[in-house]
């Protein structure tokens, strides 16, 4: 069991030196974080408790879509990579196994993504402290409540999104393993993202009587077995509202992200042991 883990890392900790050397995730990282910083120029404005919360789902919005990005283009980047260049044979003709190759992908890509989600949370949280504190002040001197802002409610934020992109990782990674082409990969994995974040989209037309059976069939199918990545978009109730979010919430949010990470790479260590490369 020891070895078996230390091969994953060995090679889960190449994927994430090869991938922080890549140009695309500097280009994703500066640009988001810029984004970010870019909704202060808003303090020329004011909107009261609003403006904050503006620049918050500004902020969510930013970590989840170039995370997403990042998380699938990367994933398929760095396998099809080993593939193409057949340094994989290479890999799997000494005592790596196939699993151990394809966790280790997955590892490397997750830890690249908390590093990700990391450094935009940081970004986001500096933004909203400043203009909480200005809010504040102006908030005191016409006698209103100062708006809320949570720095550990951000943190919280910060893990919940590197569970949910840890999914869509794990779902590149699965699509990967049986893909043959970089594009097929790229397509099928961005569909997958877009209807986990459009479950209660599927999920209502699959209830509703009035939709054609096949189209029914089909939603319903969707929404159980792709992942909601719904359940994520929990950024407001953390860092905007004293009440927070429960404990109960977070750990099954957390559950939920953990038990599909877990099938996902099941399902993509699986096909990967038939594919031939």
């Amino acid at each position: 069991m020891t070895f078996f883990l230390k091969k994953i890392f060995w090679i889960a900790r190449n994927t994430f030196t090869e991938a922080v050397r890549q140009k695309f995730f500097s280009f994703l990282l500066l640009l988001g974080a810029g984004l970010i910083a870019v909704s202060l120029g808003l303090t020329n404005f004011d909107f009261g408790n609003s403006e904050l919360k503006f620049i918050a789902d500004f902020g969510f919005g930013g970590v989840f879509l170039f995370g997403s990005v990042l998380a699938v283009v990367m994933s398929v980047q760095l396998f099809f990579t080993e593939i193409e260049n057949r340094t994989a044979l290479t890999l799997l003709a000494k005592p790596v196994r196939r699993c151990e190759f394809l966790l280790g992908k997955f590892f490397g890509v997750w830890a690249l993504l908390g590093v990700f989600t990391f450094l935009m949370c940081v970004v986001l949280a500096c933004v909203l402290s400043l203009r909480a504190g200005t809010l504040a002040e102006a908030a005191a001197a016409r006698g209103l409540p100062a708006p809320f802002f949570s720095l550990g409610g951000t943190a919280l934020f910060a893990l919940m999104q590197w569970a949910r992109l840890g999914i869509v990782a794990a779902m590149t990674i699965a699509v990967s393993s049986f893909a043959q082409t970089y594009l097929y990969a790229v397509v099928v994995s961005f569909g997958g993202l877009l209807v986990g974040q459009l479950q209660y989209v599927f999920q209502d037309f699959a209830s509703d009587e009035k939709g054609g059976t096949l189209a029914r069939a089909v939603a319903g199918t969707a929404a159980k077995f792709i992942p909601n990545l719904q359940l994520f978009n929990v950024g407001d109730a953390l860092v905007l509202e004293p009440a927070g979010l429960s404990s109960a919430a977070l750990l099954s949010a957390l559950g939920f992200a953990a038990l599909w990470i877990a099938a996902l790479l099941a399902i993509g260590v699986g096909l990967f042991r038939s594919r031939e490369i």
